[in-house]
């Protein structure tokens, strides 16, 4: 692995509401997550699922012996005071999508604008979560509601599946190695 910090490596999970941010941190982590996971208040919330994350969920991940520290922000807007802070530092961005529910998608670009703000350099990686079910939408559909252009990462996974969350962090490393190689050559 070729990310030469010698500081673990903080990388944050963004997305919507119900996109699977939570499940994603818990499948990849190595060790005990850290989960604020609250009964859901809201009656629109409640439709969709029993709870939801109020603060964050935090995991570790150690790959040849560089440590990833794998923070899950909460989706929802009544939340976004928490977003500057948990994406101080963070190396990379993933942001989860539901891919048969397009109707929370909004809540996702809030997010990006404001790392874009604390992390100009930091890679945006974006996931198609959920593939394993009944509706979900081709990668070529969501790049194009998304308005995608073709050289921003657009991913396939399944949070629950523990294969396809490590393939998202190994694409999210080697997006973090073609910055790092990309940085040098311009010293």
């Amino acid at each position: 692995m070729g990310i030469s910090t010698k500081k673990a490596i903080k990388i944050l999970v963004a997305g919507h509401f119900g996109a699977g941010k939570t499940t994603f941190v818990k499948t990849l982590s190595q060790s005990n997550t850290v989960s604020t996971e609250k009964k859901t208040t809201s009656k629109e919330e409640k439709n969709k699922k029993s709870t939801t994350t109020v603060a964050m969920d935090y995991g570790e991940y150690t790959k040849e012996g560089k440590k990833f520290h794998i923070f899950g922000i909460p989706g929802q807007e009544r939340f976004e005071f928490m977003w500057p802070i948990l994406a101080k530092n963070a190396k990379a961005f993933i942001v989860l999508l539901d891919s048969t529910d397009t109707s929370r998608w909004y809540e996702a670009f809030k997010q990006i604008n404001l790392f874009r703000k604390i992390s100009k350099e930091a890679p945006i990686v974006f996931v198609a979560n959920k593939r394993d079910l009944k509706g979900a939408l081709s990668l070529e559909e969501i790049r194009k509601k998304l308005k995608l252009p073709e050289h921003i990462p657009l991913l396939e996974c399944i949070a629950t599946d523990l294969k396809s969350v490590k393939e998202v962090l190994e694409s999210v490393i080697k997006e973090l190695e073609k910055k790092e190689e990309g940085s040098l050559a311009l010293a």
